[in-house]
This record gives C-alpha cells, sequence and structure tokens, in this order.
C-alpha cells in the first residue's frame, strides 16, 4: 500500500515565543514510521495565508490539526472552513476535541476527531482512509457516517511513549531555541519527557483526558534521544514541560543528571524536603513551578481537592529560599463557589509567600471549565452555560482582563482587570528590594482596592525598562517623585473607595 501524504497544523498566538511543537512531531514521527510522509505547519493564528500556501505545496491527503480548549478555537474553525472548501479532509486532536468530541464534530469542515493520544490512531485513519467502512473498527476516533451521523468509537489503550521517540530531523529546532531564565541561557529546549498526572485537581484537563495516567519514557532512551541535538544545536538548558515532571524522582532525576544542563521542570510542593532540594542543588535546577492553586484551605481541599493544604506551599517556598531554585507557583482565581473573601485570602497569602521567599514568582489566571471536570459540572450548577458551538470556546482566555465568569456570584470585574497585574508587579518588587513599590502595592492587597489604578499602569510600563536597573539613574529618581505624590494624595483623604 503506498504512504499517504499528512499535514500537521498546530496555531499559536501572536506575539507568543513559540516552543518545539511536541504534539506534532510525536504524530508525525509515528507516521513516518509506518511508511507514510508527515509535514508540520506550525504558525501563528494570524498567518492563515501562510498556512494555506503550505498545504497547497504539498496537497496532502488528510490535514489533522491540534486543538487545546480557549486556545486559538476560533481560528482553527476558520482555517478548517477554508481548506475544508478546497477539498481536504480534516482532523482534529489533542485535549478540546477529545472532551466534546460530538460537538466538535457538529462543525461541518471537521470529518474526524482522535479521542485520546494520537500516534496509533493517526496511522490507523491514514491506512484506511479510503475505505469508510473500516472507520468503525479505528478505536479513538469519531467520524460522520454517509448519512451524517455522529460515530464515536471506543477508546484506544495508551501508548509505550518508548516505541514514538520524537524524530528531531522533522523539524529545524534553530527556529525553536530561546533565551530564558532572565536571558541568562541563550539557547533553551523546551521538551515534553512523560505524560499526565496521577492527582485529583477537580479543574484540570488531565481528569479526562489521561484519566489520571501518568505515563513516561525510559530515563536512559529519552537521554539517548536528546544528547545529539543538545550537542548539535549547542542547546545550553532545557524546559522539561511535563505536567508532573518528579512524579518519578528516581527517573526524573537520572534524566537531569545524564543531561547535565540548567533546567526547569514542574512539581508538586509535597514533594519538596530537604533532600530534594539538595538533589536540585546538585543537578542544577533553575526553577520548578507548582500549583499552588489558592491560599484558601477550603478551596484547596474541598473545592480543588488538591490534596495538600497551605502549610506545604509555605513549607516547600521556606525550602526553596536561597536555594537557587526559583519557586513558581501557579493561582487559580475565580474557581466555582470560590468567596470574595476566599479571593482576597489568596492575594494575601501571595503577599505571605513573598515576605518568606522574595524569589518567588507567580503565574495567575481564572478557571477555564474544561469539559468533563469537576469543577466543569460545578460551574453549570452555578450557571454557566457551555458554548454550543466548538468556535466559541474561544471566549475562554483565562488570561484576558476582561474575561466572564457566570459561576461567581460576586462583582469580580475589577479583581480579572487588575490582579494579575498586581501579583506580578509584587513579585518584581520584591525580587529587586523596591520598598516604595512594595508598600504601596501591599496597600492595595491588604485593603482590596483598585480604585485609581495610575500607579499600577505607571509601574506596568515601566518595569522592564530602566525602573528596576538601580539607584542612580534619572528615571528612577523621577518615578520616585511621582509615587510620593501619589502617597501625599492617598494620606489626604483620595485613596477612593474598595471594591464591592
Amino acid at each position: 500500500m503506498p504512504g499517504k501524504k499528512i499535514t500537521l497544523i498546530s496555531l499559536y498566538p501572536e506575539k507568543t515565543m513559540p516552543i518545539p511543537p511536541s504534539a506534532l512531531l510525536y504524530l508525525a514521527t509515528a507516521l513516518n514510521k509506518n511508511g507514510h510522509e508527515a509535514q508540520i505547519i506550525y504558525k501563528a493564528a494570524d498567518d492563515p495565508a501562510g498556512v494555506i500556501k503550505e498545504v497547497d505545496g504539498f496537497k496532502p491527503d488528510l490535514i489533522g490539526m491540534s486543538v487545546f480548549t480557549g486556545f486559538c478555537n476560533k481560528k482553527y474553525v476558520e482555517l478548517s472552513r477554508i481548506l475544508k472548501e478546497r477539498g481536504y479532509k480534516i482532523v482534529w486532536g489533542n485535549a478540546h476535541p477529545a472532551l466534546v468530541p460530538r460537538q466538535t464534530l457538529n462543525e461541518p469542515s471537521v470529518d474526524f476527531v482522535v479521542i485520546g493520544e494520537g500516534e496509533e490512531t493517526i496511522v490507523d485513519l491514514t491506512n484506511k482512509l479510503d475505505a469508510p467502512a473500516q472507520y468503525y473498527s479505528i478505536p479513538g476516533i469519531g467520524f460522520k457516517d454517509q448519512n451524517g451521523k455522529i460515530i464515536i468509537n471506543d477508546k484506544r489503550n495508551f501508548i509505550d511513549m518508548d516505541d514514538y521517540l520524537i524524530d528531531w530531523t522533522l523539524v529545524n529546532l534553530e527556529n525553536y531555541l530561546f533565551p530564558y531564565f532572565s536571558n541568562r541561557y541563550k539557547r533553551v529546549l523546551s521538551i515534553v519527557t512523560s505524560r499526565g498526572c496521577p492527582f485529583n485537581c477537580q479543574f484540570c484537563y488531565n481528569l479526562v483526558f489521561n484519566t489520571r495516567r501518568w505515563r513516561a519514557h525510559d530515563a536512559e532512551k529519552i537521554v539517548a534521544n536528546l544528547q545529539p541535538i543538545i550537542e548539535k544545536y549547542k542547546v545550553d538548558a532545557i524546559r522539561f514541560l511535563d505536567d508532573n515532571f518528579f512524579v518519578d524522582k528516581k527517573r526524573a532525576l537520572a534524566i537531569v543528571r545524564s543531561l547535565g544542563l540548567p533546567y526547569s521542570a514542574d512539581s508538586r510542593v509535597e514533594y519538596v524536603d530537604e533532600e530534594f532540594v539538595k538533589n536540585l542543588k546538585e543537578t542544577k535546577c533553575l526553577e520548578l513551578t507548582f500549583g499552588f492553586e489558592s491560599g484558601s484551605e477550603r478551596v484547596l481541599r474541598e473545592v480543588v481537592q488538591k490534596g495538600t493544604g497551605t502549610e506545604k506551599i509555605i513549607k516547600a517556598v521556606t525550602l526553596l529560599k536561597n536555594s537557587g531554585t526559583i519557586a513558581t507557583g501557579g493561582i487559580v482565581f475565580g474557581l466555582p463557589s470560590e468567596t470574595k473573601e476566599e479571593y482576597w485570602e489568596t492575594m494575601k497569602f501571595i503577599v505571605r509567600l513573598l515576605e518568606i521567599n522574595r524569589d518567588v514568582a507567580f503565574t495567575c489566571g481564572w478557571f477555564l471549565p474544561y469539559p468533563g471536570t469537576g469543577l466543569y459540572e460545578k460551574a453549570k450548577e452555578k450557571g454557566f452555560i457551555p458554548p454550543e458551538k466548538v468556535e466559541d470556546w474561544d471566549q475562554f482566555d483565562r488570561w484576558r482582563d476582561d474575561y466572564e465568569m457566570i459561576w461567581l456570584d460576586w462583582d469580580y470585574k475589577q479583581a480579572v482587570k487588575y490582579s494579575r497585574k498586581i501579583v506580578h508587579l509584587l513579585a518584581l518588587a520584591y525580587k529587586r528590594n523596591i520598598p516604595i513599590i512594595k508598600n504601596i502595592l501591599k496597600w492595595r492587597v491588604e485593603h482590596l482596592n483598585f480604585y485609581w489604578p495610575i500607579d499600577i499602569y505607571l509601574f506596568s510600563k515601566l518595569r522592564n525598562i530602566y525602573l528596576f536597573s538601580g539607584n542612580n539613574n534619572f528615571i528612577n529618581r523621577t518615578v520616585k517623585k511621582i509615587i510620593i505624590k501619589i502617597i501625599l494624595l492617598k494620606r489626604n483623604g483620595q485613596s477612593g473607595k474598595n471594591i464591592k
């Protein structure tokens, strides 16, 4: 049987630093290994013409699109419609179509969906592409029969990841090496060595997509796969993008010791003890990212069902102080049933962590209701009505400052607009030890006050310029004078109103 040509497409938001398209690379590796020819297109979402030109030049038998919830969904639909009009068959894969396969197939331009991991499924579909009667026998797909009826087949078992070690010759890695860690390292490679997470966080897509199953490459095999490209491209640091890199500490430490490069990874706070911190130092760990989620005990234990509380977060942050490893905590605001007081508790908890360890960093976003998760169902109980069309999931961009959450029963609009800015500026002010900025922003947190935010705008504009470069430059002195005037105005009774 002659091989077929498959185009694999992934879009990233404008002004985003692209990382290696791991999902596409795994799929392309599987297809090429089985006698087919894969084309990878990884472009900014605002360049549909460029995508179409490359597709038409390749003339594939099938086009695959890798789609995540709330992540350019509308752009994928628009692109699919254009390509469908040109006569191409289209399959969607990755988390979003796996979570809502029927809704995805209700989009006329989508012919198939992959439900779960795609390596073996895309090969099976490609082999049987010209035999619609055999679609029923392909585990892990959804499709439309000749009458337009949606058919969802049984799921496929998880793969052995070592059967599909990435063929790195499929892309030019020069396009995906970027400075990171405050530009200390110039040629940083982002990779994935495992999938899934065994824990029970009720907001996480892993509950449905990976069914809490963690799988991983063998340490020796992934090291052997990576060492040639590290040498060829002179990689000087690694970002491990695994959902939970340290599930198997022995395996993870074997990998980083063998590679011998500075690195960052995701972990859990309860993994952190004195021995773990010692190992981090020895292996040159620059940053660990955790899911802090909230500063409220109720939210952590009853809503998120995290399995840990604030005491473990405090312990981890304390042990990592002055260790050489930055602790970065993910915060999820706006979880279903979270009250204004609990949101405020989280903001104050962030300040408390910075008082303990001034090198703590944060990524803050608002709750995104991944279909099928426990908190998706809770959000529906609180009034959330899921989108009827697949493209309408595009509105769930949890980083927007006008994000809407009908599942909350308090006025969150000012919090959405300013919380992330305040947290990021606070972390920077602590890290660079700028008391005047710390004190102003701490005052806002302590009083939950977002009124008259001239200081927030000013600090945001200048945070990447000269304000943080020292005490002896003109801009710094000028800004300090402005800040002093702001403080005086506040003391004169013009500090404004607290949010309601």
